[in-house]
């Protein structure tokens, strides 16, 4: 298993980028944003996806050079369009214009059509508590035809659809949540695919609707889904999903799953509060401390060691791969490496 330095996987996947006939600027921020997702910790959706993009690419899916055009804008809500454009563009974006929109506000809403796959939803909130507002994000996803199935149902008809959250703390770090509404979000699935591992038999079911173990039996190497997703929490991830797909796709106009002219990508929806503009800021992050300590405070039972807040093992883990570099698996690794000799590129250790 290869490991490579923040700045050397940066670079290697701006680079592929660039060969596949991506502007510098869009390079970078896809790269930058792919290769931190690493850093905190959420390979599944990293520089995984590295030959994801370059087939999206070839295919039209992706339109490298593309840029995001506004569709609609008043006061603080806006909808963009993201014309096919790297979904993390797209979404940094939106983002930012979310942010900014909060400030003047108090509350931002922006979501985005005609959008590709925004990848991990951490940064996205981690960029919005570093400006002392709360954040809410929620992504429709795909493919066509659904990826998960409803709530005691066999076949799929929408998808894990993607919820995250941040609150900014202290002196202590945000709580930030990230999390598939499906049990393990299909990344998870493909690499243990790419691993030749097996999976949970709670995690996916195969495509006649009976839970296996068998990643295969989930999806392809090409990421063509033949099985279904479940929903965690039963009930509960189902009505969430739902939510999420209703923000995320009916909401921006994208179109949700079920559709036969569905086109995969992630509809997204962003919300901003001003933490200012309803009490005292330093008042809040006091008191979000005093919170997260009496959490952080009580028993823990044989089975674990410390009480965490959400985002915590992010931030070690961010901390501990700048210092020690970024784990690459070698089935993953080694597509990475086809990808970037498919544009010319080569990838060394």
């Amino acid at each position: 298993m290869p490991t490579l330095d923040a700045n050397s996987l940066r670079t290697l996947a701006c680079d592929v980028y660039r060969a596949a006939g991506t502007p510098e600027p869009i390079a970078r921020i896809v790269s930058a944003y792919q290769v931190d997702t690493n850093l905190y910790g959420h390979d599944s959706h990293g520089c995984v996806s590295i030959p994801r993009f370059v087939r999206d690419i070839e295919t039209g899916k992706i339109v490298p050079d593309a840029e995001p055009d506004v569709v609609r804008n008043d006061g603080p809500t806006a909808l963009l369009n993201g014309n096919r454009s790297f979904g993390q563009y797209s979404a940094s974006l939106a983002v930012r214009r979310a942010i900014d929109a909060g400030r003047r506000f108090g509350l931002g809403a922006v979501g985005i059509t005609n959008c590709n796959h925004v990848g991990a939803l951490w940064g996205y909130m981690k960029s919005v508590v570093d400006e002392h507002m709360v954040g809410i994000i929620a992504c429709s996803a795909g493919p066509r035809g659904g990826s998960m199935v409803p709530f005691g149902g066999m076949k799929p008809v929408l998808a894990g659809n993607p919820i995250g959250f941040g609150v900014p703390g202290g002196s202590r770090p945000p709580m930030i949540t990230d999390m598939s509404t499906a049990v393990a979000a299909g990344g998870k699935v493909l690499m243990a695919l790419q691993s030749g591992e097996k999976i949970p038999d709670h995690w996916v079911l195969d495509a006649e609707g009976r839970p296996t173990t068998d990643p295969a039996s989930f999806m392809t190497q090409d990421l063509q889904i033949i099985g279904a997703m479940r929903p965690f929490g039963g009930h509960k991830g189902y009505a969430l999903a739902i939510l999420a797909e209703v923000l995320g796709a009916v909401l921006t106009g994208y179109g949700a799953a079920y559709k036969d002219d569905y086109i995969e990508g992630n509809g997204t929806f962003v919300i901003t509060i001003d933490v200012a503009r309803f009490t005292d800021v330093e008042t809040f992050r006091d008191e979000v401390d005093r919170f997260f300590a009496a959490i952080k405070s009580v028993p823990c039972d044989d089975k674990t060691d410390e009480i965490l807040i959400p985002g915590e093992m992010e931030m070690r883990s961010f901390e501990q791969r700048c210092r020690e570099g970024i784990p690459i698996p070698d089935g993953t690794w080694q597509t990475i490496v086809e990808a970037a000799e498919s544009v010319g590129v080569k990838a060394a250790v």
